[in-house]
């Protein structure tokens, strides 16, 4: 049997540096770490995070946990994806409010970038698009920097039911989105607006892999990829691989292997990981 890892599998950037930061406060171990809402999309990770005291909550509960923290330390991590405008605005007022109150703000720098770009190029003779799955954490924060007419859609059939009018269309992408499919959006709305502004926020790193992945399940009898259930990286690494190896298997860990055959004809093995996947992992699912 002959595995091949593709390159880039597992931990990008952006996670790498929440990773660091939020193992360090925990290092510190100098008052209550909370992240608001899970850190990454990755259960093993976060279950993880949690047996070392990293407690997950929602907006809504804040106040009740600063006001009954009285002089304890609360340090708070805003995840890799990023929060909606008010919540980032009404957090900067607590931490006013409450002395013993920090935030932390681990959002990828990639998903800070398309927030600036939503602001600053959307107004009322605009039509703000971002290709999406429009219930993703990213999501929501993204479209709701952006001024004006505002549309979240997740393919091109929704964005065709769309009235743009005589408005500039603003096109962006939610970082992790399928570069194939955004590239057919942008050819579509070429035709029809010759106003069009887009920009391409598919981040890099997102790309590169998902062009590994498919170079790689192409050449291979199974392709198996790894990641959390409600990673959307992880999904559109996926729907690729799938495309072009029939044998293709969405996994989170070496745990779900045995519910997979592996006839010794399959020689060649191709593996990849989602961005929010712990090189831990991979590496058990490769022994």
């Amino acid at each position: 049997m002959n595995i091949t890892l593709a390159e880039n599998s597992g931990f990008c950037t952006g996670v790498k540096r929440a990773d660091k930061f939020i193992n360090s406060l925990i290092k510190e171990n100098d008052g209550k770490i909370y992240t608001l809402g899970k850190l990454i999309h990755n259960r093993l990770y976060n279950e993880n995070l949690a047996s070392q005291g990293v407690v997950s909550v929602e907006f809504s509960e804040l106040e009740e946990i600063l006001e009954n923290s009285e002089n304890e330390k609360i340090k708070l991590v805003i995840r890799t994806h990023g929060i909606e405008k008010d919540k980032e605005l009404h957090l900067k007022s607590l931490a006013e409010k409450h002395p013993n109150f920090k935030v932390y703000d681990m959002t990828c720098p990639y998903v800070k970038r398309i927030h600036e770009i939503a602001r600053s190029n959307t107004g009322r003779d605009t039509v703000f698009l971002l290709f999406c799955d429009p219930n993703h954490p990213e999501a929501k924060g993204i479209i709701s920097y952006a001024e004006g007419e505002k549309y979240a859609f997740s393919s091109l059939d929704e964005l065709k039911k769309i009235q743009i009018g005589k408005k500039v269309p603003i096109l962006c992408s939610q970082t992790t989105q399928n570069l194939l499919e955004f590239k057919k959006i942008k050819n579509f709305l070429k035709k029809l607006y010759t106003n069009l502004i887009f920009f391409d926020t598919i981040c890099s790193v997102t790309e590169k892999r998902q062009n590994e992945a498919v170079a790689l399940a192409k050449k291979s009898d199974m392709m198996i990829v790894i990641g959390g259930r409600d990673s959307s990286n992880t999904h559109k690494l996926f729907d690729l691989c799938s495309k072009v190896c029939d044998a293709t298997f969405w996994i989170e860990s070496k745990d779900d292997l045995s519910g997979l055959a592996l006839p010794s004809e399959k020689n060649n093995i191709g593996i990849t990981a989602g961005a929010s996947t712990p090189d831990d992992i991979i590496l058990e699912v490769i022994k």
